[in-house]
């Protein structure tokens, strides 16, 4: 703070010795240049590296998608089954949404859909039966997704009690991403809302 007071008493001691005419409160041996702008019509490097156009980014992109993996040449990367039963879940996801919001299905503790059963489902065969479809076609997408996962983990051919063991986890998943009020059964068989 010393310093800075020195300083300034310094400045002001030798603005008045150079004998600077001032019209206004700040001496006309004063003078403040702003830097030089010039615009031009190309990007910065910043502009070049939030749009995309960077050479340098482009040459480090190509660094990391050239990392060795370790799958072997040949080797088919995409599993079509298991990519055809997430898409059949992705496009159920909304009906199986509304029928729990509904109260009329909900995760079995086998981590397959169950139906839970509610007066406007029983009262209409039609509505009731539409229900089922989209349960099974769920449930069977689910199947092949646990399947395809112990394939794809190196078990050449799942046992049911394997399958059913994926499937036991996946439902602690289903129940621990409940919402709230949806219907969940315990690992006793009991069916609860989650609260």
């Amino acid at each position: 703070m010393r310093l800075a007071i020195i300083s300034l008493v310094c400045a002001i001691f030798a603005l008045a010795l150079t004998g600077c005419a001032s019209t206004s409160e700040i001496p006309s041996c004063c003078w403040i240049a702003p830097p030089d702008i010039h615009l031009t019509g190309q990007k910065t490097v910043i502009e070049r590296q939030i749009v995309g156009d960077y050479r340098e980014i482009e040459k480090d992109a190509w660094v990391v998608a050239s990392v060795k993996t370790g799958i072997a040449p040949g080797t088919q990367v995409r599993d079509d089954e298991m990519f055809k039963a997430f898409m059949a879940r992705e496009k159920l996801a909304p009906e199986i949404r509304r029928m729990k919001d509904e109260g009329a299905i909900g995760e079995a503790n086998t981590g397959y859909l169950a139906y839970v059963g509610t007066p406007a489902y029983e009262s209409d065969a039609n509505r009731k039966k539409a229900l089922h479809s989209i349960v099974t076609k769920e449930n069977d997408a689910r199947k092949t997704i646990f399947t395809r996962s112990l394939i794809k983990s190196g078990v050449a051919n799942p046992t049911a009690e394997q399958v059913a063991a994926l499937g036991k986890k996946f439902a602690e998943e289903q129940c621990a991403f409940a919402k709230v009020n949806d219907w969940i059964q315990e690992a006793g068989g009991r069916w609860v809302r989650k609260k």
